[in-house]
């Protein structure tokens, strides 16, 4: 049969073509009927089409040969109203952006179709999934069949730039990466000796959560919002710690520096929006995006070359800290704004002493700053978002704090800290700061389970098709982590609770977040500091909890709660 359905395939196309010059024939035939040339271009065009038609049909049923000789079986399709180009889809996910219901409309048709499903955009066929075994071969074992490209590759570009480690592939992303690994393996370690840069860089980001500790105090129990705060803090550290100068937008920012974090916030929110409109709409011209962007990498600009002339002038026997105190006297003289003396070398010092060209160390800079700031406060919000909720668990977070008797806790006390741990793994489970993601695939390959009647064999994908995965909705999954998987409760890690690839809220493989440490660090300490001195905090608003998803998740209209000492 198989030989068979093959032959029929492969012959229609002579066929169609033999139909259309009969028709052809008999339209004008006579002597008095004289086809005239828009018939012929009419003939052609007709050809054409049905020639691609059924050069798709061969290439279709060979593609079958091959997923049948692989044992690998076909997943199912989303149940498309417009099953040509799936604009039922698409207008169904834009409403769904707008109204910050997005990860909620995944997780709809998840219920819907299965852990793993076709469905159709504007034309394109995108495989959707949440099974953990799919994305471990995307992104363990078979990286290289799944490079960052289509809509995540244009949400990233336009901003971060085609050197940054979050927009390359192969051998530029390897580079990257092994430029970057270094800077944060000495911030990895448990700090102090000077070192590693642990101490210093812990000593950096005390002083900005003294800031925001102020902050809260002010309110003096009145709502505030927690993520507008926590961004400000987060982008006052990452700034200090990158560049050695500070936003200072906990204090008093420059016009510069609140340009830079308005341009900063629009251009990044502005990207991801562009993208979802497919790769057609999203390179139409956009110039206020371009001015954005274009002043947002001026900033940093200026501070690389700052930067690098400071380490230039500075002699071969210069020690660390000396050329970091040039280069920050180098920038005071210039008129750098922001504030804190620099008594390190900074992020930028250590990537210049690569000598690294220049848009190249603004890309990677952007792109730690993404990831330090962005994800941080993401991070942070959601563990405030659901103590605010959880009385009982933040009564045994406080009494964990309390068996430590310094009010500066060094990073092993932090780590030893399990109640806080856990808290921070469960907000991180509930509300990942990166809850979807995609590649593409660069070759026909194999993922291992979503195909057949129950979903459990494999699938042949096609060469060039995106795949989008749900970190969000894996995270949920009753499966995993039983009927209250949508609730709070960080006792679940306290048993036998060893999720491998059912977890990855710093992503996971090659790609593993290499700032993952050093992150948990910042939260753990912030959130020690906070509940160390306010007892009680209350949720301040009663809504559904929504999600908004630009290049990463926040609370689209904030998080907003009250801290008290009682």
């Amino acid at each position: 049969m198989t030989l068979i359905a093959f032959a029929s395939v492969c012959l229609s196309v002579p066929l169609s073509a033999w139909a259309l010059l009969c028709i052809h024939g008999r339209l004008f035939a006579g002597a008095n009927h004289v086809a005239p040339l828009s018939s012929h271009l009419l003939l052609a065009a007709a050809a054409l089409c049905l020639v691609k038609l059924n050069l798709s049909l061969v290439q279709k049923h060979l593609f079958s040969l091959r997923a049948r000789k692989l044992g690998c079986s076909a997943p199912p399709v989303y149940p498309h109203k417009d099953p040509l180009f799936g604009l039922d889809s698409f207008v169904e996910g834009v409403k769904a952006v707008r109204g910050h219901g997005l990860i909620d409309l995944y997780q709809r048709r998840f219920q819907q179709c299965g852990p793993t499903y076709y469905q159709l955009t504007l034309g394109t066929w995108t495989l959707m999934t949440h099974d953990a075994d799919n994305i471990k071969a995307i992104l363990g074992p078979n990286m290289d069949d799944w490079p960052i490209d289509g809509p995540r590759l244009l949400s990233v570009l336009p901003v971060l730039g085609p050197g940054s480690i979050f927009s390359s592939n192969g051998g530029t992303w390897r580079a990257a990466r092994a430029l970057l690994r270094p800077h944060f393996a000495r911030r990895a370690g448990d700090g102090g000796d000077g070192g590693d840069g642990a101490g210093a860089d812990l000593a950096c980001f005390r002083r900005h959560v003294d800031r925001l500790l102020a902050a809260v105090r002010a309110a003096g129990g009145a709502p505030i919002d927690a993520q507008a705060l926590l961004l400000d803090m987060t982008m006052d550290s990452s700034t200090d710690f990158l560049l050695g100068r500070s936003t200072d937008l906990q204090l008093a920012p420059s016009a510069e520096a609140r340009r830079f974090v308005a341009d900063f916030e629009y251009a990044s929110h502005e990207s991801a929006w562009m993208a979802r409109l497919g790769p057609a709409l999203c390179r139409l011209p956009h110039p206020r995006l371009r001015r954005a962007v274009g002043r947002v990498r001026g900033y940093i600009r200026r501070y690389v070359e700052r930067a690098r002339e400071a380490t230039m002038t500075t002699t071969t026997t210069t020690t660390a800290a000396a050329a970091a105190a040039a280069a920050h006297e180098k920038m005071t003289a210039a008129g750098a704004t922001g504030g804190g003396e620099v008594k390190r070398p900074t992020f930028l010092d250590e990537l210049l002493r690569d000598e690294a060209p220049e848009e190249y160390v603004v890309d990677q800079v952007l792109s730690i700053l993404l990831a330090g700031r962005d994800t941080t406060a993401s991070a942070l919000s959601s563990v405030l978002y659901f103590l605010a909720r959880a009385p009982e668990a933040v009564e045994k977070l406080r009494r964990e704090i309390q068996t430590v008797r310094e009010d500066e806790p060094s990073r092993e006390q932090l780590k030893q800290l399990r109640y806080l741990n856990n808290v921070i793994r469960e907000a991180l489970r509930l509300f990942s700061p990166v809850p979807i993601n995609a590649r593409s695939a660069r070759r026909e390959t194999v993922l291992p389970r979503g195909g057949g009647p129950d979903g459990r064999q494999p699938i042949l994908v096609p060469k060039g098709t995106p795949v989008r995965w749900s970190t969000h909705a894996m995270h949920r999954d009753k499966a995993i982590w039983g009927p209250d998987a949508d609730e709070f409760r960080p006792e679940r890690w306290e048993g036998d609770l060893r999720p491998g690839w059912e977890y990855i809220p710093f992503s996971g493989g090659p790609r593993i977040c290499l700032g993952q440490q050093f992150a948990l660090m910042q939260i753990a300490y912030t959130i020690f500091r906070l509940f160390r001195e306010f007892q009680r905090i209350d949720a301040r608003d009663s809504g559904p909890l929504l999600i908004r998803t630009n290049l990463t998740a926040c609370f689209p209209h904030g998080c907003w709660i009250s801290l008290r000492r009682e």
